[in-house]
């Protein structure tokens, strides 16, 4: 059965998904939706899965290019951004997904801009959304990024979009080699998950902060079980377009 290696990120993330979570997917964020899904339907796994389709826990979803597809709401109550945003301000935000380009040692997002110049950008991002609200507030953020180098997870970014610096929240990053999470007790990075493909030497070569070493982390790989649910939810194969290795 195929499979990519986006596939081993879903996975990571679905293992980062906890009973009684309230998950929040934003716009045009496939691996974490599949992921959710995952979670809840191959896991069993109690979460509550709301995002910027507006549909509140669907109970079933055709996978197109845009998360934030209307027609999610086919199967599902329906739940505005502004009633999202609103159990963030309350602390009953569980679980919040952001792709950045750029994350650093510090646990600052960029999704505005490559290069120093804001007027004059080496390249010009999508943009932050409502990144700046939502992540301190999340009780844990999900970073995922599929290009695993030392330009993507970078000592500083290049624009703040947003942080979790002064939060106290749980944040992990997962990507194409691994999942790291922040400790804040010594401000550090630690390697959480490793993939059959990745180590921990293969993280450090391409990570431009510091990470840390556990005495041991967990292996994800995946089973035929977890693959055809996969593709079972992207017949289409939309995410291979994601595909970086």
């Amino acid at each position: 059965m195929k499979s990519y290696n986006v596939d081993y990120v879903i996975k990571a993330i679905s293992t980062l998904l906890e009973d009684g979570e309230l998950v929040y997917i934003g716009l045009n964020s496939i691996p974490s939706l599949i992921a959710s899904f995952m979670a809840r339907d191959l896991y069993g796994k109690k979460i509550r899965i709301i995002g910027v389709a507006e549909a509140s826990n669907p109970s079933r979803v055709t996978l197109s290019p845009s998360t934030g597809n209307p027609f999610f709401v086919e199967a599902a109550p329906v739940i505005i951004t502004a009633d999202a945003f609103d159990f963030a301000q309350k602390g009953k935000l569980d679980v919040m997904f952001l792709g950045p380009a750029q994350i650093d040692e510090e646990t600052n997002v960029n999704l505005t801009m490559i290069g120093h110049d804001y007027y004059n950008p080496k390249v010009k991002l999508p943009g932050g959304a409502a990144t700046a609200f939502i992540l301190p507030l999340s009780k844990k953020a999900i970073l995922w990024n599929l290009k695993h180098s030392k330009r993507s997870l970078i000592k500083k970014v290049d624009f703040i979009t947003g942080t979790a610096k002064f939060s106290n929240n749980k944040v992990f990053v997962v990507t194409n080699l691994g999942v790291l999470a922040y400790n804040r007790e010594d401000r550090k990075w630690y390697l959480e998950a490793i993939y059959p493909f990745s180590s921990y030497e293969k993280i450090v070569e391409n990570t431009d902060f510091e990470v840390k070493r556990k005495d041991s982390e967990r292996l994800i790989d995946l089973t035929n079980e977890d693959l055809r649910f996969i593709n079972d939810m992207d017949p289409y194969n939309i995410r291979s377009a994601l595909e970086t290795l």
